[in-house]
Order: structure tokens, then sequence, then C-alpha cells
């Protein structure tokens, strides 16, 4: 087949796909999002030439192209071959680019990205990190997880005063969660979660699920 048929094949399609849908820049990545019954924890390139996400949980014509600040925060540890993982690797990639797992265990799921080596995102254009520094009357030395499980740190010594602010670098973030079986993220009433939690144990006790979905599986461990 002429190669370039081909190439027009695949714009036809794209556009095809485009049109029938709707992209909105402003909306959010829903991850894990479900699309032609495939479970995806990250951006994907599925019938596109660039990388898209959807915002709802279940594919309904509704997505937006993935920036680099879209995409899911690492998960350490990570199991990749049998082997754990606490940081980004450059094992099994094609280029040599550091990459992560987004779920605890590659080998279960092949969902991954490549790792961002400096800060991005934020209000302070992509400046580093700065610790110590106060944040709500409090010294903080580490990155913090806001309200849509992204890591961020202040990016100059006093975040109350400034309120600068980038998201952390993959390279950044060392293993912050408990590591095998606990299962990250996962699911607890529709919520997702990316560290141990006491939400709903009568002990206030930290357990997280041993898969995705706890409310289908049912499986826990204490942290």
């Amino acid at each position: 087949m002429n190669r370039w048929f081909i190439y027009l094949l695949g714009w036809t399609t794209f556009l095809l796909h485009s049109y029938e849908t709707s992209g909105n820049e402003q909306a959010m990545c829903v991850f894990p999002f479900t699309y032609k019954g495939s479970v995806y924890f990250s951006c994907t390139r599925s019938r596109s030439f660039s990388p898209w996400c959807a915002t709802r949980a279940v594919y309904d014509g509704q997505w937006k192209p993935c920036l680099v600040e879209d995409y899911p925060r690492c998960i350490f540890p990570f199991i990749y071959r049998g082997k754990s993982y606490h940081s980004c690797i450059t094992e099994g990639s094609l280029f040599g680019k550091l990459w992560c797992s987004v779920t605890s265990s590659f080998d279960e799921k092949h969902q991954w990205k490549y790792c961002e080596v400096n800060e991005y995102g934020g209000n302070s254009f992509s400046k580093p990190c700065i610790f110590p520094s106060t944040y709500r009357n409090k010294v903080i030395s580490e990155c913090l997880e806001d309200e849509n499980n992204k890591l961020w740190c202040p990016t100059t010594e006093n975040m109350d005063k400034d309120g600068k602010w980038s998201l952390c670098a993959d390279t950044r973030i060392s293993s912050l969660v408990p590591g095998s079986p606990c299962h990250f993220p996962f699911n607890y009433k529709n919520k997702n979660y990316f560290n141990c939690t006491n939400k709903g144990s009568k002990e206030n006790f930290l357990w997280c699920a041993t898969s995705y979905n706890y409310d289908e599986d049912g499986t826990w461990v204490y942290c």
C-alpha cells in the first residue's frame, strides 16, 4: 500500500474523530478512564497523532489534548519485570529517557509516562522548588499533595506571602507510599487514593487496597 495513502488515511480518521467528538482544553483529565473497553491510567495516543485524555470516567466523546501538567504523577515504588523501583528508570527505554509507571505494577497494567526532570506548571514559570518554605504558618521541606492528587512545591521561601508554586519534578519524588501489597492508586467510594488512608476505618488506622477497585474487590491491608 502506498505510504502517502496510509498517511492520508490516518489524517482522515483523526479529523473525523475530532469532528464527531468534543475537545475541551479547559476541562481536567479523569484517570483512570475507559475508552473502547480499555482502561487508561494516563494520556493515550489511541486513534490520535497526539496524546489526549477523557474528561469523564467512561469516554462519552468529551476529551482534551494532554499538556505536560495533565499527566498523572509517578507511582513509587512500582514493579517492572518483577523488580521494585523507587525512582524513575531508563531500563527498557528505547531512547534511554527516564520513565515511570503510573500504577503500582507496570507488569500488570502496562501504563507509564516519561519523567519530568525539572519542575513544571504552576504560577511561577516552572521555577524550581525552594525548601524550606513557609506555608500556612508551618515550615515545609517536601512536596505537598493537592486536591487533585498532584504534588507541588513552593518556589519562594514564603509561600504564604508570595503564593508562587510549581508542580514537582518526577525525579524529585522518592517513595512516598508503602509498596506491595498496596495498589496505588486505588479507588474507594468513587475517589482515587495515592496514599494510605484512614477513611472508613472505625479505629482510625491507615489502610490501603490491594487492587485498583476496592469497592468491587474488597481486598485490603493495614499500612
